[in-house]
């Protein structure tokens, strides 16, 4: 037993070091194969292999040959050719060695299939036979028929690569060079047959036909390697039966998961906007893209988009796609790559999107892109009758000084695009952009149509490049007829060089177009000027009226510290910051809350109820209303206004407009301020607008002057039907720079190549909204974003299906809970803003519930002496009920009860509302639904489920 367990381990050694030794052996050995994929013949067995020739011209032969049969063909250093591609004419003879011809290209190539190879190596034998028994008899006649009968199998030879030349065979050597059909399923002959006899013939034939064609048979590892003959054993039939099992269900389970992962986002997408709400949903685009995309495409170019994405192949991208795709990816690459490999990769390469921006030429100047789209919109206006009437808007934006190469040039040198300061070298750093909007008065568009790079310009240097710029507007057909500036030195200089009159002695808010001669109407931004006259009062404390009143700051400041004092604000906005505001100058948001009618209404309401603080405010309140009105009779958005103030100007408003805007103006020329007289030693009135602090006052007035003069020359002409005043609005610069500071991450101060890089993005991505689609995708207002919301369909249901929503077991009861507070039922301050959230709650509560009889109930019983709500009132605050005034000073009571556990506790809602209903006597309340809810669960009935509703809303 030991001995033959001795053995076996000697007989394992030999066998690991056999193998060991040809591993070694055969390590440093390189198999050439055929690059010809129906070919794969290997440099053996006589069979000998040729390199791509070194001149381009010939190597450019072969490969274009190649391609013919293998389009996707090419070549590398390695690759080679054998030597069963060429004919015996493409070798040179006059060689010991094996060498083409300079010239020769590969011309033989197999083109049947395996199958039928397969067939012939079965039937090679006999064939065999007959070649050899023909070649035995050297006669020429004989040798002739047999290969011509041969033809059938001609396939699985090769042609003669040499000439049989110094033999009498001609006919046998012109034979075989021609049985070159399937030569690839074969090898040629090698050697020169010149001076051999007919058995040597005999020997090369026989290794022709048995040796090198056997060796290219392979294993039968799929369904098509098997043919009739494989099935005749019952192992042969198992074998097939498997593959050809384990084929199927391999390109089963591939279908299947191809299925599952192309149709998952179509069986659950069935339009447009769930796809946005699934990538919303998913994080892959934010809330700005999301609105974007909602609201941008009209429905019938969704279902446009959704088809295409449902396609399989699409020859080329339609206008609807191509704007979806650039929006998309604007806002978001990896939102835009998911959606391209969920459709089937239909939407367009991020490659191609980069090209659609290289032809786009982004340098400074005028871009002639814009001015091409403005062109198209103009032809749009015409076929329907119109002019296309446009306001022109400029704005600085400070960049970063920094030089960058581009490759073709530096960036970030002042630059003009004029094309002639490029060789220059002492050229300074811009520090500024320049850039120049054009906004449709009669559409829904805008689009950047020039920016410079700038380091300070003087007027006349802007009055240049305006005048540059609406000569290059007129060419597209559309007409301007305004222009909108801050209240910069440098572009009152620039309105004067143009023609125009800005001081108040002699005003005269507009110029001539450089063309057309048409008057071109001044406005300076609404916003700007209404920062200004914030900051003035702010600043001095006081004005004064033309009745000598005092407009002070101080009674601001007071609301201010009222509503702090009471933890009640009187549904105003007002806030610490709103008086702080030194160090957020810049936010208009702040200046239009203070001047605002809900502030103005809050400091009378102050002054009815006999608060000191306000005493003899009736002036401040008048200057609050009149900057509030003005502001929104220059920034009206939609039809939807509520007041005049805020609706468009159209013509059957003339009487209005006229007496608003004479009445404004006149208001504003007669402010006051105290300046000290040097020489007569005390303070003297003067006019605010002959102040140093004029600008904000004088620039309402301007506007106003503007308009009036806009509303004669082009609505009363009926040249244009209404105007929308926000559309000669400064904000449409500022959120165009708004987005190009996000394309750095929100940066700033970004480069000029950096400016450049954004602007160039901005163009395409407004130009192809405009010109591709009508929808006005980049002339979105600012408060088109909606507000989502929470349903109350669920707790409508309740009020009628009675459901359990409360356990009153959970009730703690604290008798002691009001004690403490009784002292405020008396604060007619704190019960009148409680009044005021109650008709808010009424209202909620109105529209939530379905049971008839509990709507009519809130009706009923209604708070006629609401002193806040008849203030603030414009026919729209509804009166509270009596009962649900009640429950809201229980809540507020609560709240301040346990204001100190906000923090600590847990569903401080929740907790503060089961408190709110446990000190809440239930048969006090709506004793008019006592018959109704006789029927209904006692500890779910209507009442207490209306009492809860209005806690929740509070």
């Amino acid at each position: 037993m030991r001995v033959s367990v001795f053995f076996a381990y000697i007989f394992s050694f030999c066998g690991l070091l056999v193998s060991v030794v040809d591993i070694f052996y055969n390590r440093g050995k390189m198999v050439n194969i055929c690059s010809i994929k129906s070919c794969r013949n290997i440099g053996k067995d006589g069979i000998h292999m040729h390199k791509f020739p070194s001149n381009e011209q010939t190597a450019m032969k072969w490969t274009n040959i190649i391609k013919k049969i293998q389009p996707s063909y090419m070549p590398l250093k390695s690759s080679m050719i054998c030597s069963a591609h060429f004919k015996t004419s493409d070798y040179n003879l006059n060689y010991k060695k094996i060498k083409l011809n300079d010239n020769a290209v590969p011309s033989i190539f197999l083109t049947t299939s395996r199958k039928s190879l397969m067939k012939i190596f079965e039937d090679l034998p006999k064939n065999c036979d007959s070649l050899k028994y023909n070649l035995s008899n050297s006669d020429d006649t004989k040798v002739n028929e047999t290969i011509s009968n041969t033809s059938e199998y001609s396939e699985a030879s090769t042609s003669l690569k040499y000439n049989l030349s110094n033999s009498d065979d001609t006919k046998v050597n012109e034979t075989i060079s021609n049985t070159s059909e399937y030569s690839e399923a074969s090898t040629s002959l090698k050697y020169n047959l010149s001076n051999s006899d007919t058995s040597s013939v005999l020997g090369v034939a026989d290794n022709l036909l048995t040796s090198s064609l056997v060796t290219r048979i392979k294993r039968k590892t799929f369904v098509g390697d098997f043919n009739e003959n494989d099935l005749d054993t019952p192992r042969k039939r198992k074998k097939y039966w498997n593959t050809s099992q384990r084929t199927f269900n391999e390109y089963k389970r591939r279908i299947k998961s191809l299925e599952n992962r192309n149709q998952y986002l179509r069986n659950k997408i069935k339009n447009v906007e769930q796809l946005i709400s699934h990538l919303q949903k998913t994080n892959k685009i934010s809330d700005e893209c999301y609105s974007m995309l909602k609201d941008s495409l009209p429905d019938i170019q969704k279902e446009i988009i959704l088809k295409q994405l449902n396609m399989t192949t699409q020859r080329s991208v339609t206008p609807e796609l191509r704007s979806f795709a650039l929006t998309l990816n604007f806002y978001s690459s990896s939102a835009y790559n998911y959606v391209r490999k969920k459709f089937n990769k239909c939407l367009p390469h991020p490659s191609t999107l980069r090209k659609w921006y290289t032809v786009v030429d982004g340098s400074p100047g005028i871009t002639k892109e814009s001015l091409v789209a403005i062109e198209l919109k103009n032809d749009e206006m015409k076929s329907r009758g119109k002019n296309l009437i446009c306001a022109m808007m400029l704005d600085e934006m400070c960049i970063k000084e920094d030089i960058h190469f581009n490759g073709k040039k530096n960036q970030g040198f002042i630059d003009f695009g004029m094309g002639m300061m490029e060789d220059c070298d002492n050229l300074p750093l811009a520090r500024e952009a320049l850039v120049i909007m054009l906004v449709a008065l009669n559409s829904n568009w805008k689009i950047p149509i020039a920016y410079f790079l700038t380091n300070g310009l003087l007027g006349q240097e802007k009055a240049n490049i305006v005048n540059l710029c609406l000569e290059a507007v007129h060419q597209t057909g559309a007409k301007v007829k305004t222009l909108t500036f801050d209240g910069a030195s440098s572009n009152i200089m620039m309105a004067t060089k143009l023609g125009a009159n800005l001081n108040i002695s002699n005003c005269q808010p507009y110029f001539k177009h450089p063309i057309t001669k048409e008057n071109i109407h001044i406005f300076y931004d609404a916003c700007h000027m209404l920062k200004l006259c914030r900051n003035t009062l702010g600043d001095w404390k006081v004005f004064f009226d033309k009745n000598g009143d005092a407009i002070k700051w101080q009674f601001f400041k007071s609301l201010v510290e009222l509503q702090n004092e009471k933890d009640l604000h009187l549904a105003t906005k007002i806030r610490n910051r709103h008086i702080n505001y030194h160090k957020e100058k810049m936010k208009v948001k702040l200046a239009a809350q203070v001047f605002s009618s809900s502030v103005a209404d809050a400091i009378d309401y102050s002054k009815n109820i006999g608060l000191k603080e306000f005493s003899n405010s009736e002036s401040t309140t008048f200057f609050c209303r009149m900057i509030n009105n003005i502001f929104d009779f220059l920034n009206t958005r939609n039809f939807l206004g509520q007041t005049e103030y805020k609706k468009p100007i159209k013509l059957d408003k003339e009487t209005f407009v006229d007496e608003f805007i004479s009445t404004a103006i006149e208001y504003l020329k007669s402010l006051q301020t105290k300046v000290w007289n040097k020489k007569e030693n005390k303070l003297n009135h003067i006019p605010i607008i002959e102040s140093k602090r004029k600008t904000g006052f004088l620039g309402l007035i301007i506007c106003l002057t503007s308009m009036s003069n806009f509303f004669k020359e082009n609505i009363k002409t009926k040249e244009i039907d209404f105007l929308l005043t926000y559309k000669t609005s400064q904000d449409h610069l500022e959120m165009f720079f708004s987005l190009i500071r996000t394309r750095g991450g929100f940066n700033n101060n970004p480069t000029a190549s950096q400016f450049e890089a954004a602007y160039k993005r901005l163009i395409v991505h407004t130009e192809l909204s405009q010109i591709a689609t009508n929808s006005g995708t980049n002339c979105a207002s600012q408060d088109s974003t909606s507000i989502l919301h929470v349903s109350s369909t669920n707790k409508a249901n309740n009020i009628c299906n009675n459901d359990d929503i409360f356990s009153f077991a959970e009730i703690e009861n604290d008798s002691e809970l009001f004690n403490k507070f009784d002292n405020l039922y008396n604060d007619k301050y704190i019960n009148d803003v409680i009044e005021y959230i109650a008709g808010v709650v009424t209202k909620k509560v109105t529209k939530v519930i379905k049971c008839s009889v509990c709507i009519s109930a809130l009706m009923m019983d209604i708070q006629q002496n609401a002193s806040l709500i008849n203030i603030k009132s414009r026919g729209a605050l509804t009166k509270p009920n009596k009962n649900i005034a009640e429950i809201c000073k229980i809540a507020e009571f609560t709240f301040r009860s346990f204001q100190h556990k906000i923090d600590i506790q847990k569903n401080i809602i929740e907790f503060l509302t089961i408190k709110s209903i446990s000190s809440i006597q239930i048969t006090n309340y709506f004793n008019c639904l006592n018959e109704h809810i006789k029927t209904q669960d006692p500890l779910n009935h209507h009442t207490s489920q209306i009492i809860r509703l209005a806690l929740n809303f509070i």
